[in-house]
């Protein structure tokens, strides 16, 4: 693609080399540098892509991209040009450029596709998933970008980032439209907003599903006003804007919304088959919760307008994201039968997922990677008056210190006992890690022990089980590996589960 083409959205300024270049891929990571590339020199929290244009010119990459005014970036610029004859281009802001030639490279894929984003603390990942299930339900082929997998069925890839860099967007999206997808939904985070990555993207729904104090901290949001700020600009790119208002920011999120029309949602009411006392809040509110256990089976079931929904996952928190996704279903028209029997089948894979090992009592994995998450897990799965609830878990490395000693307070005053053991420790010491989250499970009289190999962990726990137990592996969640130093190591949780069998 010319550059003219390319770059025809947004200014730019040939700053040495021709603009007569064709461009055969976008890239933004120098490693991934393919001869004819252009190559996008963003900046981030620990690197700059500035620094990189070398490496990108002598792997091969014709146009390099960047930002500012700079006599240093300039003369290396030259320099590159005279070595490599390559073009410098320089743009008011490298991620928005990224964003809107991406879509020019890829024929704007977004303009084919019914394209939904999902926001929110907790929730994302199954609210997507739920959505999918919906459309598929009623025929319409949709594709998927998230935490877990990005893709459709029969082409998935598995997902790096919750929202990946806007090349990988619409790289992706194209391969939807072009794979006969109808439809797309993505989890859309605070640091994709932030860092541009959808941006110029229209959406035709945006959902909100909550908002907790999470991701502020080192590395990631400054402060929680910065946090609630980005989750609210995913409403200034969408058409209709489905709302959870059970939560206190659902304001924040649509006071300088764009969207035509907005449709609520609350699951407040009908808890336990209570009867409504005061008006209808929402456009869609549950009544009638009920939880539901079998053997193998744990689930809930609820009443919107009328209509029975049972969902075969755990916890009443699941209601919220059915409801978010009932109302994306309802504001495109799709039949209420096609929303129950989704809703009955869906499926996430480490999202209070059951791995059927024994009958006798219940092994769930789950993503649950800080105070909050694994405090709402706990609190659902305790409604099920289980002989005991145990909990596995552990904490990430180089992330925000406090979630290990939320995590251990969370596990201390809701499980009958818990498993201490490693998580993703990265660079840090696990034993540091599990050291701060015992100090605080102590300090609230929780009952644990300490086991720092996850898979001696999973086994010790499994082996102890008893009859109506319900056991939760909470922290890696749909995970298949462990960070260690720099290393990813193979680990699947489920993979540890279903290994003791037949013990």
């Amino acid at each position: 693609m010319k550059l003219d083409v390319l770059f025809g959205g947004l200014s730019w300024e040939v700053v040495c080399g021709t603009p007569d270049k064709d461009v055969k891929a976008l890239i933004y990571h120098s490693e991934k540098t393919v001869p004819e590339s252009a190559f996008f020199a963003i900046s981030g929290e620990e690197l700059d892509g500035k620094d990189y244009m070398r490496k990108a010119a002598e792997k091969g990459a014709s146009v390099l991209v960047t930002e500012g005014k700079g006599e240093e970036t300039d003369r290396l610029l030259f320099r590159l040009n005279e070595e490599y004859s390559i073009t410098g281009i320089r743009v008011g802001d490298v991620r928005k450029a990224l964003a809107l030639a991406s879509a020019e490279f890829y024929r704007r894929p977004a303009d084919e596709l019914l394209l939904i984003g999902v926001t929110g603390t907790k929730g994302k990942t199954t609210t997507t998933f739920m959505i999918k299930d919906i459309f598929e339900e009623a025929g319409i082929k949709t594709g998927i970008i998230g935490t877990v997998v990005s893709g459709y069925d029969g082409c998935y890839d598995e997902a790096e980032n919750t929202t990946p860099q806007s090349e990988d967007i619409h790289r992706a999206l194209r391969k939807m439209a072009d794979g006969g997808c109808r439809a797309a939904v993505m989890e859309v985070s605070s640091q994709g907003l932030m860092q541009d990555r959808t941006y110029g993207i229209d959406f035709d729904t945006a959902v909100f599903t909550n908002l907790y104090q999470d991701h502020v901290g080192k590395g990631e949001h400054k402060s929680l006003e910065e946090y609630v700020f980005w989750k609210s600009m995913l409403f200034k790119q969408a058409k209709t804007a489905i709302i959870n208002i059970d939560s206190a920011y659902c304001h924040d999120m649509i006071r300088e919304s764009s969207a035509q029309r907005i449709l609520t949602f609350s699951a407040a009411h009908g808890q336990d088959g209570r009867e409504r006392e005061e008006e209808r809040r929402a456009d869609l509110e549950a009544e009638n919760i009920l939880l539901r256990r079998k053997k193998d089976l744990l689930g809930v079931s609820f009443e919107i307008c009328g209509k029975e929904i049972f969902i075969g996952m755990p916890g009443k928190f699941n209601v919220s994201n059915a409801l978010a996704a009932a109302a994306v279903a309802e504001a495109h028209n799709i039949p209420w039968s096609c929303i129950q029997r989704a809703l009955s089948k869906v499926r996430v894979r480490g999202r209070a997922e059951m791995v059927k090992l024994n009958e006798d009592f219940t092994v769930l994995v789950d993503y649950a990677h800080n105070g909050p998450a694994l405090e709402s897990l706990l609190k659902a799965l305790r409604e099920y008056e289980p002989a005991r609830l145990i909990a596995v878990f552990g904490c990430g490395g180089n992330r925000d210190k406090n979630r290990r000693s939320e995590m251990g307070k969370a596990a201390a005053d809701l499980a009958d006992f818990s498993v201490v053991t490693s998580d993703n420790p990265r660079k840090e010491d696990p034993m540091d890690i599990i050291h701060d989250i015992s100090q605080a499970m102590s300090e609230e009289q929780g009952c644990y022990t300490v086991i720092p190999d996850r898979y001696e962990a999973i086994k010790w726990t499994v082996s102890q089980a008893q009859t109506g137990d319900i056991i939760v592996i909470a922290g890696k969640g749909h995970e298949t590996y462990q960070i260690i130093g720099s290393e990813k190591r193979h680990f699947d949780d489920r993979e540890a589960i279903l290994s003791f069998r037949d013990m």
